[in-house]
């Protein structure tokens, strides 16, 4: 999913195994024919092919639907929506679907095979740079390939219709190579159905190569279907008012059986006091908590809280391999005790050393108010091929001293270094961070100096990619629940961190290809065993913390099925219902 500063930002997940917390209420039901949410975020964009933050993804997947949808809690078991059936041959490259017959959209138009085509063709089409395609891209037309332009120009157009075709009531999907997680990501808001009469009708791709070229790379809010909806799903749209509202309204002739609300209403409020009072009062059913007002929540009375379950997110201290030499964050430039040189980090153990200084207690403790856990790799707990016994780092002084003191050939511990850390405004975590590695990498050596510097996230942002600043925060979040997802963006030359850090390794680069490649389960496990080897071995960056989630609901809500790989605050709300 887009990045985001993870910040005082706690993403909720929930499992059959998390137990709720009740602060007893009055027993009065409040707008019982509404689910009111309070939330801090407006939605980037109604279209499925484009929005590609939570915020957004949550209100899409009430109004439109996939072929398939994660069963219940699970991430890899699967059941019918809009496709009743499916194949996936032996070679993992051919997907086939059955369509469902008797399906309409909000309009009345029915539901056709036509209309899966188009809807996975017209993503690919429209391609915004910074959406979810890449997704389609690189399992269609193989590793490496994440959009539809390239040097020579746009993909041919008969090139993109040749990966979606459809067969009497069946649509087939043509993949270039084995990919396991496709049929995840076709059940996420991105694989979301369409109808391309009414996408015509509102000025959309016509399939023409002409419509290609002038609908291809939109410009921010420029998809002709930006505010527009009409899906399938038991929600349609009523009204989007950008910073103040989003409401839904029931859908009376959907093909299943009409949700229990009415509507589903959806307040942007930023301040957490007014959230809060929103809650206490029953206004809201649930409400966005940040990580720091928590334990504040937990005491409103008529409460249901369920807690400590593993997101599928993660944060990481990334190493920067080669600073640009303009960066203002390391002093002279030079290993002269007032400095550091561009490739400081280039020095495997200039890394272990800070891996080994790093206090995980701490961190967990002070910076996400002891909502999360240690985790030695990218890949998270809750996807598939995640092991709890991989090897990974603890807080050791007296190791890091060792691997500090061979550094640079000796001259790291003899001359020290100075160097700046930079955290954004308000961001708890990484204040935290950045302050454990000032305070024991100085006790390891008072020579060793950690300057700390406050810097706005955008530019935070825009420097990591310009290679400015020597260590940095950020985190992931899972787009979809396999570890590919996880150890290409952490590991991969050109995964979106490893790019940014300028961090290299080929034959890392040839267990994640092969690994994503494989059909087999045993392979596949095996391979990412390595990785996490290799990650640990490597340590291209310092894994923090798998967040733990905290989620809010009046006790009156009853149905609540959660998928982690669903948004939180802005939940697929069909199976909701208030009662006692």
């Amino acid at each position: 999913m887009i990045k985001k500063k993870v910040a005082s930002i706690i993403l909720i997940t929930l499992c059959f195994a998390a137990l709720p917390f009740y602060a007893c209420g009055d027993g009065e039901i409040k707008n019982p024919d509404n689910f009111i949410i309070a939330d801090a975020f407006d939605i980037a964009s109604l279209d499925p092919a484009y929005g590609y933050d939570t915020a957004s993804a949550g209100q899409i997947q009430n109004i439109y639907e996939t072929l398939i949808k994660f069963d219940g809690n699970s991430t890899s078991e699967f059941i019918p929506c809009l496709a009743t059936e499916w194949m996936i041959s032996e070679d993992g490259k051919t997907y086939r679907f059955r369509i469902r017959d008797g399906v309409s959209f909000h309009n009345g138009n029915p539901l056709t095979p036509e209309d899966v085509e188009y809807s996975f063709e017209r993503g690919m089409v429209q391609d915004y740079p910074l959406g979810p395609q890449w997704m389609f891209f690189e399992p269609l037309f193989g590793l490496g390939n994440y959009t539809s332009r390239t040097d020579s120009g746009l993909i041919p157009l008969d090139e993109i219709k040749s990966k979606v075709e459809v067969d009497g009531q069946w649509v087939q999907f043509n993949l270039a190579t084995a990919y396991e997680p496709f049929i995840q990501i076709l059940a996420s808001s991105w694989g979301s159905i369409v109808d391309m009469d009414w996408c015509i009708e509102n000025g959309d791709w016509t399939g023409t190569e002409e419509s290609y070229e002038a609908l291809n790379n939109p410009a921010p809010g420029g998809s002709p279907i930006h505010s527009l909806t009409n899906g399938t799903g038991p929600f349609m749209l009523e009204i989007w008012e950008p910073g103040i509202q989003i409401i839904l309204v029931r859908n009376d002739n959907y093909w299943g059986t009409p949700a229990s609300f009415e509507r589903i209403i959806t307040q942007i409020i930023d301040e957490w006091g007014t959230r809060k009072l929103e809650l206490q009062i029953g206004d809201a059913d649930c409400a966005f908590v940040p990580s720091e007002q928590i334990q504040e929540a937990k005491k409103i009375p008529g409460i249901l809280v369920y807690e400590n379950v593993p997101t599928l997110l993660n944060q990481a201290l990334f190493f920067q391999f080669d600073i640009d030499p303009t960066s203002t964050l390391i002093g002279s430039g030079q290993l002269d005790g007032r400095g550091i040189p561009t490739n400081f980090f280039s020095d495997i153990d200039v890394r272990k050393g800070f891996a080994y200084a790093f206090d995980w207690d701490t961190y967990i403790d002070n910076a996400v108010a002891g909502y999360g856990e240690q985790i030695s790799s990218p890949i998270v707990e809750g996807v598939p091929y995640y092991r709890p016994d991989w090897p990974s780092y603890e807080l050791d002084l007296a190791k890091a001293e060792e691997h500090l003191k061979v550094a640079w050939d000796g001259l790291l511990w003899e001359n020290g270094f100075e160097m700046t850390l930079v955290y954004a405004s308000g961001d708890v975590t990484g204040k935290v961070a950045c302050e454990i590695l000032q305070n024991n990498i100085f006790e390891i050596n008072p020579l060793f100096k950690i300057n700390l510097q406050l810097m706005g996230w955008p530019n935070i942002l825009s420097d990591m990619v310009l290679a400015r600043i020597p260590m940095y925060l950020n985190g992931w979040t899972a787009d979809y629940p396999d570890p590919h997802n996880f150890v290409f963006p952490y590991m991969h030359s050109e995964g979106t961190f490893a790019r940014s850090q300028r961090y290299s390794n080929e034959a890392v680069d040839d267990l994640i290809e092969q690994a994503i490649s494989s059909s087999s389960h045993s392979e596949r496990q095996m391979l990412y065993d390595q990785i996490a080897e290799s990650y640990y071995n490597e340590v291209p960056s310092i894994m923090l913390s798998q967040l733990l989630g905290v989620y809010f609901f009046r006790d009156w809500i009853q149905g609540f099925v959660y998928n982690p790989i669903r948004p939180t605050y802005e939940m697929y709300a069909y199976y909701l219902s208030k009662g006692y």
